[in-house]
């Protein structure tokens, strides 16, 4: 009987060492955290020598005529701001190809506009 009492509370201290080494101290929660503040954003300087912008148009009308624009922007490696437009239509009466180049000095000593334009009759 001595046995029995002695494995009971063994058995009692076994559970409860056990039980007691289950338990985890409470950590406060962690404050939550600000995400990083954007910078503006600035563009970068122009390039010279780069195309900066590239903007392409396509027109279906209702004639069927087809025109296709694109304009290309940038700088060129005196600091000169170049504008290249060109422009192809195709139609019943025949197709059209213009090209423009705008070159604008920066320190205003105004801009020179070439343009050619060929035309191919059907």
């Amino acid at each position: 009987m001595t046995k029995h009492l002695l494995a009971g509370v063994a058995a009692v201290v076994l559970v409860s060492g056990v039980a007691s080494a289950q338990t985890f101290p409470s950590y406060p929660p962690a404050p939550p955290v600000a995400p990083p503040a954007a910078a503006p954003f600035t563009p970068p300087a122009p390039v010279p020598g780069l195309s900066t912008t590239t903007t392409t148009t396509v027109a279906l009308t209702p004639g069927g005529d087809y025109r296709t624009t694109t304009t290309k922007k940038g700088v060129d490696a005196n600091g000169n701001e170049i504008t290249k437009k060109d422009t192809y239509r195709e139609g019943v009466e025949g197709s059209t190809e213009t090209h423009t180049k705008t070159e604008t000095d920066p320190a205003g000593g105004g801009s020179t506009t070439r343009t050619t334009t060929t035309t191919a009759p059907r």
